[in-house]
């Protein structure tokens, strides 16, 4: 080995021997800079986001912000300030400094501009995304001719300029392809070109919860472009999951108050003066790398994971979800306090938690709190089905219609998927639950034509096309 390469190596492992030994802030005072490594108890989290000086609404757990600035603003700076210094900020793939006070400035272009800002330990990271639109969308007289995904079904026209997808929780990337209806036409796919000689895709990565996808199709000799944009929905099971796995906190902390958490109980009551009206509540995972939520908003170890929580006079239920995500499992905790004179609660007996019940003539279900889930789907582990909870928090049953797509749920409350018959009509259904419209062909390769009610048709021609008796196109 090399002697000078061996000098190098004794130097960092005694570096390292002394750093082990002495505080670094020995070194600090001799102006020796020693690097800090990231620990559990760095926060991948912003502290706070700006656009040119101006704060936004800005809160550290949620991800996804629509920004929009008027046709003369062709650049904008952005400053994203980490929680922690020792994490690492990037701003679409660009690592911005703390001596710049974490600024990089971005160039727009008309229409949607989407910014990833990337907050990172090294072990782990989250993705804050701004959808900067610069005046009105310019939609000329330029359109794809095709879109389609790797993982999922669209029912794409080239007028229609927003889609909805949902994919399931493991689907981590998709390949996009968006087939312009010129050769002549160039082709975007979340800020990178696609090219002709690989069928006009790119592949993205997809992150849990929503991750908003532009897709732009310009022709450079007169600059007309046009944008469509895919907001897909990548599942993220934890969010539905209301099991009580074999996760837990340490202890539960109330001001100066300590509630030692027993293994198999997840309901606590707590009594305050009727003159409090705010709380310190601390909730300690048992292992740091648990994610803490307090009423739905993180709490880390670098604020030794503690909120401040506003209290009402009489109940206050105040939730606390304990999650191991690299693991799927989730325990919520439920703490309620009663400020003032002591309530009359129901016991914990008549509750009954993580199941259906069948209250005045309907099912219903409760979650892990003894709450009944309303406008949300459930799914079931049980059954393998998914379910619709109601604004009531009914189960429904039949067709309905819900965030611009309709459903079909047999008389089971279950939804359904592929070919269903109702009131005499055969309907398709993806392998979302989602009904179809249109053209379309299925798994036998089999090409079928479905209204706008969904409703297949037979015995006639579309199009030119005809349909024979069990709807299919007689080629």
């Amino acid at each position: 080995m090399n002697n000078r390469i061996k000098q190098v190596i004794a130097i960092a492992l005694t570096t390292i021997s002394i750093n082990a030994l002495y505080n670094c802030d020995v070194f600090n005072s001799l102006g020796i800079v020693t690097k800090a490594y990231a620990s559990e108890s760095t926060s991948v989290y912003l502290k706070n986001l700006s656009l040119n000086k101006s704060d936004i609404d800005f809160n550290q757990d949620r991800f996804y912000y629509d920004v929009k600035v008027s046709n003369d603003v062709d650049e904008i700076k952005i400053t994203a300030k980490p929680k922690s210094d020792d994490a690492t900020v990037l701003i679409d793939d660009d690592f911005v400094d703390k001596n710049d006070n974490y600024r990089k400035i971005v160039n727009l272009e008309r229409g949607n501009n989407i910014v990833k800002i990337k907050v990172t330990n090294d072990e782990d990271y989250k993705i804050y995304t701004l959808n900067i639109i610069r005046g009105e969308a310019d939609q000329d007289n330029i359109y794809l001719d095709n879109i389609n995904l790797s993982n999922s079904a669209i029912n794409f026209s080239k007028d229609t300029t927003n889609y909805d997808i949902n994919v399931k929780e493991s689907v981590d990337r998709i390949t996009i392809g968006a087939v312009p209806d010129s050769d002549m036409y160039d082709v975007t796919i979340d800020g990178a070109k696609a090219n002709k000689e690989e069928g006009y895709k790119q592949t993205v990565d997809l992150i849990k919860g929503k991750n908003p996808i532009i897709i732009k199709v310009k022709n450079n000799k007169n600059n007309d472009q046009r944008s469509y944009t895919l907001n897909i929905n990548r599942e993220n099971s934890l969010d539905s999951n209301n099991n009580q796995d074999d996760i837990y906190l340490n202890y539960i902390k109330v001001d100066d108050k300590r509630i030692n958490v027993i293994e198999n109980k997840t309901v606590y009551d707590l009594n305050v003066d009727e003159n409090t009206s705010q709380v310190d509540v601390i909730a300690e995972p048992e292992k740091s790398q648990y994610t803490v939520k307090i009423n739905d908003k993180i709490v880390e170890d670098i604020d030794k994971f503690r909120d401040e929580v506003t209290l009402k006079k009489g109940k206050n239920k105040i939730l606390i979800k304990l999650q191991d995500p690299d693991n799927n499992k989730q325990r919520i905790y439920t703490l309620n306090i009663n400020v003032g004179k002591v309530e009359e609660v129901t016991t914990d007996k008549d509750i009954k938690y993580n199941q259906w019940v069948f209250d005045n003539n309907a099912w219903k279900y409760n979650d892990s709190t003894g709450t009944s889930l309303k406008n949300t789907w459930f799914y079931d582990k049980n059954t393998s089905k998914s379910y619709y909870l109601q604004a009531d928090g009914k189960m429904a049953v039949g067709w309905i219609f819900n965030n611009g797509k309709w459903y079909y749920l047999d008389s089971s409350g279950a939804m359904q998927k592929g070919w269903v018959n109702t009131n005499g009509n055969w309907y398709y259904l993806n392998s979302e639950g989602i009904m179809q419209v249109g053209w379309f062909k299925d798994v036998n390769g089999k090409y079928y034509y479905l209204q706008d009610n969904g409703a297949m048709v037979k015995n006639t021609q579309v199009g030119g096309y005809r349909l024979g008796n069990d709807g299919a196109w007689i080629k």
